[in-house]
């Protein structure tokens, strides 16, 4: 059985480099140890590129309210 999620330290290593990433907070120190952390493992690499695959996905779907009302202005035109 495979960790995920909370149980898995290298997937939330990923998802904190990715979310430090997009947020702005990544310095040019950051960034260097994010490229250490890349170097150590492909493990740590495969996550990082999953991370990153799953924030541009979430990015481009609407926020769940967007979708509520823009299914039921769908409805209502049927």
């Amino acid at each position: 059985m495979t960790k995920t999620g909370k149980e898995d330290p290298v997937w939330q290593r990923a998802v904190e480099w990715t979310m430090r990433e997009h947020d702005g907070t990544l310095d040019e120190a950051g960034r260097a140890d994010l490229l250490q952390w890349l170097a150590a493992s492909p493990l740590h690499g495969q996550a990082y590129q999953e991370a990153a695959r799953l924030w541009l996905i979430t990015g481009l779907l609407p926020p769940s309210e967007d979708l509520d009302s823009a299914s039921a202005s769908c409805r209502s035109e049927v």
